[in-house]
C-alpha cells in the first residue's frame, strides 16, 4: 500500500556477492535502484527517486525493502548478483493506494449525542413513571368512589 514499507525478495548466494545491483525494468532504460558493491552500497550509482528510499536486507538474502512505496514504484524489478555467471531474478510490485481513514470523531460531539441520548431515555422513563402514577390514582380513585357508593345490607 503506498506510504508504507515493502519488501522485495531476492534469493542471492549466502556468501555475500561482491556485486549486486537492483534494477526497474522501464520502457527506455533500466532505473538503479539500489548498487552494492565490494561491501558498499552506492548511492552515486542510485537513480535520484530511489535515493534516501531504499535499502538492501543483505542478513540471508539481497532483499530490497522499500522505506514507504509510491504508486510510481509499481512494475517489475530484477535483482543482478554476481556468481558465475551472473544471475538475475525478476519480481512484479504492486502497489495499491492508501485507504483513506475516517475521520476521528469529536469527543464533544460524542459527549453530546451520549448526553442527548441519556437525556431521552430519562424523558421516557419519567413520562411512563408519570403515566404509570397517573393510571394508578385512576384507578384507586374509582375504586374508593365505588365503595362508597355501594349501599351496605344489614342482616
Amino acid at each position: 500500500m503506498a506510504g508504507q514499507a515493502a519488501s522485495l525478495p531476492c534469493k542471492c548466494p549466502p556468501d555475500w556477492p561482491p556485486y549486486l545491483v537492483w534494477q526497474k525494468v522501464t520502457s527506455e532504460k533500466p532505473l538503479v535502484v539500489n548498487y552494492y558493491k565490494d561491501d558498499n552500497q552506492e548511492d552515486e550509482q542510485t537513480a535520484p527517486e530511489y535515493r534516501n528510499r531504499t535499502e538492501l536486507n543483505l542478513t540471508g538474502n539481497c532483499s530490497l525493502v522499500f522505506h514507504r512505496v509510491r504508486l510510481s514504484d509499481r512494475g517489475l524489478y530484477e535483482c543482478y548478483y554476481k556468481t558465475t555467471p551472473l544471475r538475475h531474478e525478476k519480481i512484479h510490485l504492486d502497489i495499491t493506494e492508501q485507504q483513506q481513514q475516517m475521520p476521528k470523531p469529536d469527543p464533544n460531539v460524542q459527549s453530546l449525542i451520549v448526553t442527548s441520548s441519556v437525556c431521552g431515555l430519562l424523558f421516557i422513563a419519567l413520562t411512563i413513571a408519570a403515566v404509570y402514577v397517573g393510571i394508578t390514582c385512576r384507578n384507586r380513585h374509582q375504586a374508593k368512589r365505588a365503595f362508597i357508593a355501594t349501599p351496605v345490607k344489614s342482616i
